[in-house]
C-alpha cells in the first residue's frame, strides 16, 4: 500500500518536524515526517504509482498552502491537525491523481497536516491546540510516494518529485 504525499520546503519541513517531534515526545506517540496526504492508500504496482505521480506533477510549480485552523478529531489520522484552505494547486494535483486511482481506491481529500497520531482524551487534544502557535502558510515543493505500514515509524518515502 502506498500514499501520495505533498511535502514541504526544507525550512517549513524542519519547522513542522520540530512541532511534531515535541508533541510526539510529550505524549509518547510515534514520530513521522510532516506531509499532506493528497491521495491515500493505493494498492497497486509501485511502477504504475510512480508513473502516475510523475505525470501529476508535470508543469507544476512549488506553491503555498494556507492554514485555516487547528482542529482535533476522534480519528487517529486527524488526532490534532492543521486544516488547510483548499487552493487551485491542491485541487489540480488531487484531481490528476484521482482520475487514475479512483478505480483502485476511493479517497476523500481534505487537505491537512497531522501533528500527532494517538487516540487521546478530548481535554488533552484541546490542551495541545491551545499551546500551539503555528505560522499561517507553508511552501510545498515536492510530491512523494510513501510506502505505508501499520507501524507509523516504518513509513518510508520511496520516490520524490520536485515541483518546479
Amino acid at each position: 500500500m502506498y500514499a501520495i504525499w505533498l511535502t514541504f520546503s526544507k525550512s517549513d519541513s524542519e519547522y513542522l518536524k520540530k512541532i511534531i517531534d515535541e508533541i510526539s515526545e510529550k505524549y509518547h506517540a510515534p514520530k513521522f515526517e510532516p506531509h499532506i496526504t493528497v491521495y491515500g492508500l493505493v494498492d497497486s504496482e509501485i511502477r504504475l504509482i510512480e508513473n502516475i505521480a510523475k505525470e501529476a506533477t508535470l508543469n507544476c510549480n512549488s506553491f503555498l498552502v494556507k492554514k485555516s485552523e487547528i482542529l482535533q478529531s476522534e480519528e487517529l489520522w486527524k488526532t490534532v491537525y492543521i486544516e488547510l484552505k483548499m487552493n487551485n494547486q491542491l485541487e489540480s494535483i488531487h484531481k490528476n491523481l484521482k482520475k487514475h486511482f479512483e478505480k483502485i481506491s476511493k479517497y476523500e481529500f481534505n487537505p491537512h497536516i497531522s501533528l500527532i497520531y494517538k487516540i487521546l482524551p478530548i481535554e488533552e487534544k484541546i490542551k495541545i491546540i491551545n499551546e500551539l502557535d503555528i505560522k499561517s502558510e507553508f511552501r510545498i515543493n515536492k510530491l512523494a510516494v510513501q510506502k505505508f505500514f501499520p507501524d507509523i515509524e516504518k513509513w518510508k518515502i520511496v520516490k520524490e518529485y520536485n515541483l518546479i
